[in-house]
């Protein structure tokens, strides 16, 4: 992101109402009426879409989405993730999305929305909160399915995202998701080779289909076990990061997938020339979300203004698998 674009992240806050702030140290979190915002050392560390955001010009309105994370930002300001892309408008940042599934026998489908088979929209801000070196906000989201002429609620589900106090070559954050039925009838997930918790990355890093060569400074991914983008699909690694240039600076990010997460570590999907990636555990086979029973995920997030230090990765997982033992 460059200067002008980090200038209008501090215009706009200082346009919006807050309705409730946390301080302290040098993190700062805000709530606006259609965001929710972190800051640390006075820069931008990632934005919470409550509001759904207009769609870039030429895009249907069924594209349209709350309840996601846009953008995550690098110490630098460059914006790390993409949102509205032109090749796949349904990818929106840092997001969750179920895709090949079933709800009272009929199919279900929350990630490709063009086809009109689920929504995910946000609906209240649970609490907002300071803790000890960190501040944290609870959000709630219900996903949606059509019975007949109205939209009714399948899934729903709470983000608790937490960021760190972090020295300022690094950002480091939390999300846990916690989903629930919002009926007595359960959520059937299919075998499929992607979704779930995903990242979509900048626009820089879109490639030519079946291109798979890696000049200077385009995206390249790399995971625990030390696989690249192609090799590494389906695989099960502990983390996968991601690194390149953003308006030539260095940029990287990791995601840890937590070892207590059902089926971890679990299996990923890589796209092969488009700059995402999600952790997908229903490629190991169906299952079910069931009543009266939660599914609980928690993912952690370092970025760096950096390319990708295996060394560094490693140790921050670490410490991260060690508290979540």
């Amino acid at each position: 992101m460059k200067q002008t674009s980090i200038a209008l992240f501090f215009l706009l806050s200082s346009f919006s109402v807050t309705t409730q702030a946390t301080a302290g140290d040098d993190l700062k979190l805000t709530e606006t009426d259609d965001t929710i915002r972190v800051m640390l050392h006075g820069k931008p560390v990632l934005q919470y879409i409550k509001k759904a955001q207009p769609v870039p010009e030429g895009t249907p309105e069924y594209f349209k989405r709350s309840g996601y994370i846009h953008p995550v930002y690098t110490p630098t300001g460059q914006e790390l993730t993409g949102d509205y892309p032109a090749d796949h408008a349904h990818q929106h940042a840092l997001f969750f999305a179920w895709v090949k599934s079933k709800f009272n026998g009929q199919k279900v489908d929350f990630w490709n929305q063009a086809k009109d088979l689920g929504r995910i929209e946000f609906r209240e801000v649970v609490n907002l909160r300071r803790e000890e070196r960190k501040v944290a906000f609870t959000v709630k989201h219900a996903f949606m399915v059509k019975d007949g002429d109205k939209w009714i609620d399948a899934l729903h589900e709470t983000w608790t995202v937490t960021v760190h106090q972090t020295p300022t070559d690094h950002f480091l954050f939390d999300i846990v998701s916690v989903q629930q039925c919002a009926s007595d009838k359960p959520l059937g997930l299919a075998e499929y080779h992607y979704g779930g918790m995903a990242i979509r990355g900048n626009y820089q890093w879109l490639k030519d289909k079946e291109d798979h060569s890696i000049d200077p400074g385009e995206l390249k991914f790399l995971t625990s076990e030390g696989y690249d983008r192609w090799e590494g699909n389906h695989t099960r690694p502990n983390w996968v990061a991601f690194s390149g240039k953003i308006d030539d600076q260095d940029v990287s990010a990791a995601v840890f997938c937590s070892p207590e997460n059902f089926r971890a570590p679990q299996p990923v999907r890589i796209h092969p020339n488009k700059p995402y990636f999600c952790f997908a555990p229903m490629v190991e086979g169906a299952f079910k979300i069931e009543p009266g029973k939660q599914y609980v995920s928690r993912y952690r997030y370092l970025v760096t203004s950096n390319a990708t230090e295996a060394n560094m990765i490693q140790k921050h997982w670490n410490e991260y698998a060690k508290l979540e033992k």
